[in-house]
């Protein structure tokens, strides 16, 4: 979160509010170092918390949950994409088989699921040109 509020942006902005004043050489070069050293600061906390919080060590429910949640996220995409396209129009084919009325087999909006199951992919995708190309472990 301090990542996005003092991000590269702000450091730039503020770095060029620096090439505005009416300083010496000096004193902007020794602004625009410290400027950079709080921005490396800034990036090695979020890194802490991050390698904090893939270690985490948690149990339970809450311990469950910060581990799994993106599984758990595609599973769910994946359940109701099977049960949309394949598992209710399999029981209403059945159904019809055996000549047993079905009232109304419930239906999912798969206009709001389909951009989750585009993003998941595409991150997925994303993530495997990656280490083929050797960005990431």
């Amino acid at each position: 979160m301090l990542g996005k509020l003092f991000g590269g942006d702000t450091i730039k902005a503020v770095g060029n509010v620096i090439d505005e004043l009416h300083t010496s050489e000096e004193e902007k070069q020794q602004l625009k170092l410290r400027f950079e050293e709080i921005q490396a600061n800034l990036k090695s906390k979020q890194m802490d918390i991050n390698l904090a919080d893939a270690q985490s060590t948690a149990g339970g429910l809450s311990g469950f949950m910060q581990r799994s949640w993106r599984p758990l996220i595609g599973m769910s995409a994946a359940i109701a994409i099977f049960w949309e396209f394949v598992l209710s129009k399999f029981i209403l084919f059945i159904c019809g088989l055996f000549q047993y009325e079905v009232l109304n087999v419930p239906e999912l909006d798969m206009g709001t699921l389909m951009p989750l199951v585009m993003s998941l992919l595409g991150m997925g995708a994303l993530r495997t040109f990656e280490k083929t190309k050797g960005v990431t472990k």
